[in-house]
Parts: structure tokens; C-alpha cells; sequence
């Protein structure tokens, strides 16, 4: 069962854990999801509630699944580094972009995630996780919103394996982008954030059944 599964795992990352980093954050969500989303580490919020996707990004992206018609028991939720990474400025620390040590030392954890519930496809939450999954040059302007084969290349494959077949990997943008936006950039937002429930309503047709298909990347995609 995969709940067993995931629940040894869980075990072995806090056996591999030294709780002076911080409050490990697993998975969360379907232990049977046919889609993955994987952010790239846990926040400050994350930290102190041990769920990934909480605090004020967390309920942006509860709000963006629920109208694409989705839900977080639809799918499963994890991120790459599954603790917080941070950084000190001014006195106080702040979310930072793990570093490639960081993912390359999860990456064995993050692994055994993918074997377990051998997903469909993949929703990589942010450029640093497509990047992981696809390509250094992948760019969210360009392919974020549209299903991508995992190429041989892939900077993943030198580090882990895949279950069989691939997944498909699709790059969307954190949710906490849209808070970006809304405080620097409001004339920005409602797009962005329709753009992003278009693509998780793609995410829905295939939680339903239907098979994701590699598409074109598009140079006119507002990610």
C-alpha cells in the first residue's frame, strides 16, 4: 500500500534529518494521485505548520485549484528539498532557492516519492524544479502551461531514476508569484492568475483520465 510506503519514507528522512535544520515537510496529499506537484523546498509557513503549501502562498494555490475544479486530495504535493530553505537579511530570515548541493542530497527521497506513486505526470511549481525536471534553459515565459517530455539530458536522470514510462513534466509558476504581482505589479495579476487556472484545468482532464501530450513551447505564454 502506498500509504505504508510514504509513511516509511517519511521515517527514513527523519532518521537522515537533523532537526537543527528545521521541521522536515513531507509530501503531502493522494498517496494514489496520477499527478505530482513538487515545489522546490519548504517555506518559512511550511516550517512551523510541517505541510507543504501553507501560509499565504498556500492558500493561493488552494484558491487556483479549486477554480480549475481541483482539490488537494486530487493530487500529491512535495517539493524537491523537504525542509525550509532559508537566508538572514536584515536580521531576520526569509525563504531562499535552494541551492544544487541542497536538491542532489533529497534527490534519493525525492526518488523513491516518484517509484511509489508513479505518477502520470509531474507539475513542477517554479523554474528551479522545471529546470531539475527538463532542462537548465527551460523558461516559463516560453513552456510554463504546456506538457514537456523529460529528455535524456535531464539534470534529474544524472542524479535518480524515473519510473517507467516517464512522466510528463508541465512548468507553472509558484503561487507566490501572484502575490508578487498583486503588490508590485497589479495590472498583471488577473491574467497571470487565469493563465495558471487554464493550465491546472489541463491538469484536471488528466486527473480524469485523459492522456497529457507533449505540446510546442510558445513564446507568447505571460508566465
Amino acid at each position: 500500500m502506498n500509504e505504508e510506503k510514504l509513511q516509511h519514507l517519511e521515517k527514513d528522512m527523519l532518521e537522515a534529518h537533523s532537526p537543527s535544520n528545521g521541521k522536515l515537510v513531507p509530501g503531502d496529499g493522494n498517496p494514489y494521485a496520477r499527478i505530482m506537484f513538487i515545489g522546490h523546498s519548504a517555506s518559512s509557513s511550511d516550517n512551523l505548520s510541517g505541510l507543504p503549501y501553507s501560509g499565504p502562498a498556500g492558500l493561493i494555490f488552494d484558491q487556483l485549484l479549486a477554480e480549475a475544479g481541483l482539490a488537494r486530495s486530487d493530487i500529491y504535493l512535495s517539493n524537491l528539498v523537504k525542509i525550509w530553505t532559508f537566508k538572514e537579511e536584515f536580521g531576520t530570515n526569509v525563504n531562499r532557492t535552494p541551492t544544487m548541493k541542497e536538491i542532489k542530497a533529497w534527490a534519493p527521497f525525492l526518488e523513491r516519492e516518484l517509484l511509489i506513486l508513479n505518477p502520470v505526470a509531474i507539475v513542477a511549481l517554479g523554474s528551479t524544479t522545471a529546470q531539475f525536471f527538463l532542462s537548465k534553459s527551460f523558461k516559463l515565459t516560453a513552456s510554463g502551461g504546456l506538457w514537456q517530455e523529460i529528455p535524456d539530458s535531464s539534470p534529474y536522470l544524472k542524479v535518480a531514476s524515473l519510473p517507467t514510462p516517464w512522466p510528463l513534466v508541465m512548468g507553472l509558476a509558484q503561487p507566490s508569484y501572484l502575490l508578487h504581482l498583486e503588490e508590485h505589479v497589479p495590472e498583471r495579476s488577473a491574467q497571470a492568475r487565469a493563465d495558471m487556472v487554464t493550465a491546472l484545468k489541463e491538469v484536471k482532464q488528466v486527473l480524469l483520465g485523459k492522456k497529457p501530450e507533449p505540446q510546442a513551447s510558445d513564446d507568447s505564454l505571460p508566465f
